[in-house]
Order: structure tokens, then C-alpha cells, then sequence
């Protein structure tokens, strides 16, 4: 285990180099940056706001480390990024600006955690019970029905969800339903404790249902899968023909079914964070994926590299730790 554990460890060094100098590259190539996106927000059309635009975005670009304070040429990129993979080493991910985005990233990360743990927990709750009976009943009624709806709503992207769910209760054809914009009511101030908590679930209720329709068919067709084949097993017929009870049959079948779960879960982050992009933009919730829509439309690149940067821990951090817990939960299986 301490051998696997320090493999992976390594690993982690050369795969989050990788992905910081692509994302510094693509960031790179983007039209602007965020010196002249800053500039031409702060002027107006004028001719003498051209100018000034001009000369606020030179001395923006100096700032930022885009060009050469002495010779106000611009740093070649590989110049800037080997600098900011040293401060980057040392934890300073912005650079003179202090804690600016460290703020920004504790104000939206519980919003972010608050929806993603949710979602999965509402999806596991019907994809585990569901998938289970589907997979041992396979081919019944349930298991049809069940896998059509499930393999129509996989196919359906995020904002395809929500544009649905947005225009069903949110009163395109009715009164409105459930709010869809934000966190909390305008009037949430003037609200008593548990009136806030109330309002904060209503809001939470559509972008919730739209990630875990997303995730509950994922999982629904993985968990039936497994359970299938758990169930037309070898080891579930020798079971049966030692004269061992149906339920005895079922418990097993569906211990084996459902192992597999935590693997799923551990690589599963990528299609969270994916997911909390598009549903955060379209209900307007103060989330890391809204902060990460506007650092790129801003070309904040100080702001997009440390937001990829702990996504990709994250996300390396939790293949780790479903391949521990799946050791855990079945001994059988050898990390290398």
C-alpha cells in the first residue's frame, strides 16, 4: 500500500505539469488578455478613452508580468510560464495581488460542494435501489422501462436538462413553480433563519434535479450492469445448487453487484465539475463553475490556472482514494 501510494504521488507531479502548461498555452493562444479585457471595460468610445485604454492596458500588461518592465516587450510564454510554475511550487498562484482570487475560491466552493453532494446523494438513492432490481430482474418490466428512460436521459446533455426543467416550472407554460435564478430570494435579508433555509432548498431543488438526472443514469446503467452479471455468475449458481436460500443468493449477488460502485464513484469528479459548469451558469449560482465562466471571459489567467489547478488535485486525489476504498471493500483486488 505505502509503495502504490508513493507511485501514485509522483505520478501526480509530471500529470499536474502537463495539464498546467496546456491550460497556460490555450490560455495563451486566446484572443486578448486580461490587461486590454480590463482596459476596454474601464473606457468608453471616445477618442481620448482610446488613448487612455491604450496606456491603461500597457501598464496593466507591465503589472501582470505580460511584457518587460525595461523594454516593454512582450515575455515570451514559456518565459511567463516557467514563472508562474515556480510561484506556482511555492503556493503563490497570484502572483502581487495577494489573496484576490483566494477569496473569490472559499466564497464559491461551498456553493459548488453544497450541489455536487446533493446531486449524488439524490442520484445514488434512486440509481442504487433501481439498478439493483433491474439487474437481478433482467429483462422484466422493470429493468425495460428502467433502462430506456435511463439511456434516453444519459444522451440528453446538462443544459438540455435544465433549459427543460426551466421552461416546466419555471413558468413558461404556467405559473411559475420553483425559482430558477440564484441562491436566494431578493427579500432573503428581512427572512428568519429557518425561512432562508427553506428559500435556499427551493432554489437548490432544479439545478440539483439537473445534475443528478445526469449522474442517477450513469450510475443506474453501470450499477445494472454489474449486478447482471454478478447474478448470472458462476459463484451465484454454485450458491443455488448448495441449496442456499433465494434472499442468502440475492444478499451476495448484490455485494459483488455493487463493489464496483466506489471505483465509479472516484472518477466520477470530472463529470461533476463539467456538469456544476453549465447548470451554475444557467440558474446563476455563485459557484466555482460561474467563477470559472467569468476568469475565462475575463482572461484572468492568474484566476483559471489556480481553478484548474485544484480541480486536477482533486480529481488525481480521488482516483487514489477509490482504488484504496475498493481495496477496502474487496480485498481480492492488488493495487500496482
Amino acid at each position: 500500500m505505502g509503495t502504490y501510494l508513493l507511485k501514485r504521488i509522483l505520478w501526480m507531479v509530471p500529470t499536474l505539469v502537463g495539464i498546467s502548461f496546456v491550460t497556460f498555452l490555450l490560455m495563451d493562444l486566446a484572443p486578448g488578455n486580461q490587461a486590454v479585457v480590463a482596459a476596454q471595460s474601464a473606457s468608453g468610445d471616445s477618442a481620448e478613452s482610446v488613448i487612455a485604454r491604450h496606456e491603461r492596458a500597457k501598464a496593466l500588461m507591465n503589472q501582470l508580468g505580460l511584457t518587460d518592465s525595461v523594454t516593454g516587450e512582450k515575455r515570451p510564454m514559456v518565459d511567463r510560464y516557467l514563472r508562474w510554475l515556480l510561484n506556482a511550487a511555492s503556493l503563490q498562484f497570484d502572483g502581487e495581488a495577494g489573496d484576490r482570487f483566494g477569496r473569490k475560491i472559499l466564497d464559491a466552493l461551498p456553493v459548488t460542494m453544497l450541489i455536487n453532494v446533493l446531486a449524488l446523494l439524490l442520484a445514488l438513492s434512486i440509481a442504487i435501489p433501481l439498478g439493483a432490481r433491474a439487474g437481478m430482474q433482467s429483462g422484466g418490466l422493470v429493468d425495460r422501462w428502467s433502462n430506456y428512460g435511463a439511456y434516453v436521459i444519459y444522451g440528453m446533455p446538462e443544459f438540455l436538462i435544465a433549459t427543460l426543467l426551466l421552461l416546466v416550472f419555471g413558468g413558461a407554460f404556467f405559473a411559475p413553480v420553483l425559482p430558477v435564478v440564484g441562491l436566494n430570494s431578493d427579500d432573503a435579508v428581512n427572512m428568519s433563519t429557518w425561512q432562508r433555509v427553506i428559500d435556499t432548498g427551493l432554489h437548490l431543488i432544479l439545478p440539483v434535479s439537473t445534475l443528478a438526472l445526469g449522474y442517477g443514469a450513469l450510475l443506474f446503467r453501470f450499477l445494472r450492469g454489474s449486478v447482471e452479471r454478478a447474478a448470472g455468475s458462476d459463484f451465484a449458481l454454485a450458491l443455488r445448487g448448495y441449496g442456499m436460500p433465494e434472499a442468502v443468493v440475492r444478499q451476495r449477488v448484490l455485494r459483488n453487484g455493487l463493489s464496483p460502485v466506489v471505483t465509479i464513484l472516484g472518477t466520477m469528479l470530472p463529470v461533476l465539475v463539467g456538469g456544476t459548469v453549465v447548470v451554475e451558469s444557467i440558474f446563476s449560482l455563485p459557484g466555482i463553475g460561474q467563477l470559472t465562466i467569468q476568469a475565462v471571459n475575463q482572461r484572468d489567467m492568474a484566476l483559471v490556472m489556480a481553478l484548474t489547478m485544484l480541480v486536477s488535485v482533486a480529481t488525481l486525489v480521488s482516483f487514489v482514494l477509490s482504488d484504496i476504498v475498493q481495496r477496502v471493500v474487496d480485498p481480492r483486488v492488488e493495487l500496482r
